[in-house]
């Protein structure tokens, strides 16, 4: 199946390859713009999915943003491409044992950021604390949908001593503290208090969520502001001069959205695209893309294998099936009915990282880890026997039947790229050749951020998720995607354990690293005996970039984001 997804790659670009050279200074893009060499020229990014907000935190019913929301964003803190923390909009990161970081005998803590001079608004309107005050009223209010979340959940209040302080008073011990956004994704960022406060004060929810702020007259503090977005096709952005940390060295971005990647693939090698980010093109498009890039040095395509993708069990009483998903013996015959890393040779040349819990074997605390887990290495006799001591037992077909003589069918999710689509397949097929009647259903890129439809499944879904120290929260209670939640959350098979639930608030609340890693290993301990979900890979997030663009990195720790530095980016002269 990859060999026939490279082979049909290979033909595009030869269809394409007499004009794919490394751009010239008398190319033009499909709108007809110079995409000439000289250091003004636009960026032009590939993205696959479109966000629904563009805020650090939507509070819109399908919530949360995708990757535009980091060029025009920016809060106290980001991580580089090593896993290094570097304060933007502070002065410099809260430091425990000190004045910016104390902790009460009770465990209840205060933070200090200071607001670095001359921090403003894209609108011009100086930033302000009463700003990150603003914003924890409104996303503390169990409306937003994110009240229960991390770092929200932890905090008692946030308050402004001064314009450029911002005080954060915590209910118990937390970490992360010290690094608000970086270690916690969509983490904790200031609002502009003097466009939204007035609807926010009408007190109808659903029409906040609704304000133009959220999208086309979205307002930030990041290095690119927002020049045009036209729904489906593309945003545009300008470099913000009054940047904290500095103009952006390109001056505008185009953002485009494609959820073809034989069309992204097409558009890079033409030159009208100059970088594709995270989840656009998967590993078969990269390394046919690098093989091009190498003949004609084109460019450069990085393999970084960060992103968290397992098989999610669904535990919703009113949504299982069959039955026997219920059963833990069950669940373990299809971690050992998974041959990983048949999956990994097939659809990533051997590049991901196979992984037997949640936490990447990369992690430089691993070895402490590893043994608390228990590995189900693929053994298909053994996911057979498994499945016959729950009482299925194999039907005339070769297929299992349930004790009532039924068929017992296996939905097994998918999302949609080529890649994913033959991951679906190649499992559907292993259950299938060890009895279990499974069939695939992918779901459409277009659904990929509606909360509602991630959470509504049979048995078995595909899906990628945060990974890392942090992403651990995902199988937590308070992660469940649920109504009252607005469907935000990442556990969206509703699974809900009070041991792991205890872990993970101890976690949260300690701040002594090899206590946290102790409990980093109980946890794991736990998921491997429970299996909630199947750990499968940390994948590799294809990153591909034109010559002449000075900037991307390999990623290789997680929270590192492909655009990180952004504005230090710059086109070689």
């Amino acid at each position: 199946m990859r060999q026939a997804r490279v082979v049909s790659l290979l033909t595009l670009v030869a269809a394409v390859a007499a004009g794919c050279a490394a751009p010239r200074a008398t190319e033009r893009s499909s709108t007809g713009e110079a995409l000439s060499a000289a250091p003004n020229r636009p960026l032009v990014v590939i993205t696959h999915v479109e966000p629904v907000s563009l805020a650090i935190r939507g509070f819109a019913p399908a919530g949360g943003a995708s990757y535009p929301h980091l060029i025009l964003n920016a809060t106290f803190d980001d991580i580089d491409e090593s896993g290094t923390v570097y304060p933007v909009l502070a002065e410099a990161l809260p430091q425990l044992g000190t004045d910016t970081w104390r902790v009460s005998p009770d465990g209840s803590m205060e933070t200090i950021h200071h607001i670095r001079a001359g921090a403003v608004w894209h609108d011009g309107t100086p930033l302000q604390a009463s700003d990150f005050v603003f914003s924890w009223q409104v996303y503390a209010n169990p409306a937003s949908g994110s009240a229960t979340t991390t770092p929200l959940g932890q905090m008692r209040e946030v308050v402004a001593p001064d314009p450029r302080t911002v005080m954060i008073r915590w209910k118990v011990p937390y970490p992360d503290a010290g690094a608000l956004f970086s270690r916690t994704q969509s983490g904790f960022g200031a609002l502009p208090r003097h466009l939204l406060e007035e609807a926010y004060a009408q007190g109808n929810y659903d029409s906040f969520a609704n304000h133009p702020f959220w999208t086309t007259g979205y307002v930030g503090l990041g290095p690119y502001r927002l020049e045009h977005w036209e729904p489906g096709v593309e945003i545009d952005g300008v470099a913000f001069d009054q940047f904290v940390l500095g103009r952006p060295k390109i001056d505008r971005i185009r953002i485009l959205h494609m959820t073809d990647s034989a069309a992204a693939l097409a558009t890079l090698l033409s030159g009208d695209a100059h970088i594709a980010l995270d989840y656009m093109l998967q590993y078969p498009d990269g390394a046919v893309l690098k093989d091009q890039w190498a003949a004609n040095k084109g460019g450069t395509v990085l393999f970084s294998p960060v992103l968290y993708w397992c098989a999610v069990f669904q535990f919703r009483e009113d949504q299982i099936s069959p039955p026997a998903v219920r059963d833990v013996r069950f669940r373990r015959a299809l971690v050992y009915g998974m041959d990983k890393q048949g999956l990994n040779d097939a659809l990533f040349g051997g590049t991901a990282a196979v992984t037997y819990g949640q936490l990447s074997p990369r992690a430089p605390y691993y070895a402490s880890i590893e043994p608390s887990i228990t590995k189900y290495v693929f053994d298909p006799r053994k996911a057979q026997q498994l499945i016959e001591e729950v009482g299925l037992q194999k039907g005339a077909d070769g297929f299992y039947v349930g004790p009532d003589r039924q068929p017992v069918s296996l939905e097994v999710i998918g999302r949609q790229n080529p890649t994913w689509e033959s991951e679906n397949a190649i499992v559907v097929e292993g259950y299938r050749r060890i009895g279990l009647n499974a069939e695939g259903r992918i779901l459409a890129a277009t659904l990929a951020n509606q909360g509602e439809t991630r959470a509504t499944f049979k048995a078995l879904q595909l899906t990628g998720s945060s990974g890392f120290e942090r992403g651990m929260g995902r199988m937590a209670s308070s992660a469940i995607s649920r109504p009252e939640t607005r469907w935000q959350g990442s556990n969206y098979g509703g699974w809900s354990n009070s041991e792991y639930d205890r872990l993970w608030d101890l976690y949260n609340a300690t701040l002594d690293a090899s206590a946290g890693i102790k409990l980093l290993a109980d946890m794991e301990k736990l998921q491997s005996e429970e299996v909630p979900q199947i750990p499968m890979y940390y994948q590799p997030i294809v990153t591909p970039f034109v010559t002449g663009l000075v900037g991307p990195k390999l990623r290789d720790a997680g929270g590192a984001d492909t655009l990180t530095r952004i504005w230090e980016w710059h086109w070689a002269s």
